[in-house]
């Protein structure tokens, strides 16, 4: 099937503009004045979209040849919004990095099967959510629920949209033999103090956007310990102040958080 390369260039300074402009004059290249992080060049990607189906796929990735094929075969389906493919780690291609995301009843996402063997993830079927940093979805489903917040840089916005698909009715396909190579860490760093940040106030948001009213009260005595746990893990890498701070403006903008439940569904 036929499809297009769109390129967000994120206010790049290595010369990446420049050198895709010459030798890839197919790919639509879209250039942010500033690095307005993860999610919001994502959006910025599919405002620029024209298919029926959205690949999202990070630069720090190598895919193999029939990948999109493979990854577009649950699409059959009419309720599947999106599809997970199987990303294994770079460096060691027999270990997985994602086998699609899950959320739990705490509000916390991971990646799963990450570290495990990949010849333990080969049966396709039904997953959570999918990893955004190579992920495929239904243009109509984005039109329903919205695509990525553009509010939270990076991390969890694909765990929110995953949260939100849910709730509207769609579904996600694991497709393992969709396969990627991703360079962990690349961006970020496998532990930074700005990751520390993102991470700990994006997983509030999503759970304010998310979680159902009820139970979150219900939870929230056991989230709050489990939260509490996370916060000396980070006190012990040395990133007590950025996972504080984090959680602190998470807390500020529970308000607006808990809003947007109405106006994204």
């Amino acid at each position: 099937a036929p499809f297009e390369i769109v390129l967000v260039d994120n206010a790049s300074t290595d010369g990446s503009r420049a050198y895709v402009a010459e030798n890839f004059p197919q790919v639509k290249l879209i250039c942010s004045a500033a690095n307005v992080g993860f999610a919001a060049g994502n959006n910025l990607g599919l405002q620029n979209a024209r298919g029926d189906l959205i690949a999202t796929l990070n630069t720090d990735t190598r895919v193999e040849a029939d990948y999109l094929e493979k990854l577009a075969a649950p699409f059959a389906d009419a309720r599947v919004g999106a599809a997970a493919p199987l990303i294994l780690d770079m460096a060691q291609p027999d270990l997985v990095d994602a086998a699609g995301i899950r959320v739990d009843a705490f509000g916390f996402a991971w990646n799963v099967g990450a570290g495990r063997r990949a010849e333990e993830f080969t049966a396709a079927g039904a997953a959570y959510g999918a990893c955004a940093g190579a992920a495929l979805y239904r243009k109509t489903m984005l039109d329903e629920i919205g695509f990525f917040d553009d509010a939270y840089f990076g991390f969890y916005e694909d765990a929110d949209l995953a949260w939100r698909a849910r709730r509207a009715g769609w579904r996600t396909q694991f497709a393992p033999h969709a396969r990627v190579y991703h360079q962990h860490g690349a961006s970020f760093g496998k532990v930074s103090p700005r990751k520390t940040f993102l991470l700990a106030r994006n997983r509030w948001w999503t759970t304010f956007k998310n979680y159902p009213a009820p139970q979150f009260y219900f939870a929230l005595p056991l989230i709050f310990l489990l939260d509490a746990m996370a916060l000396a893990q980070a006190a012990r890498r040395g990133h007590f102040r950025p996972a504080w701070q984090g959680r602190v403006d998470a807390w500020r903008a529970r308000k607006k958080m808990w809003a947007t439940r109405q106006s994204r569904m």
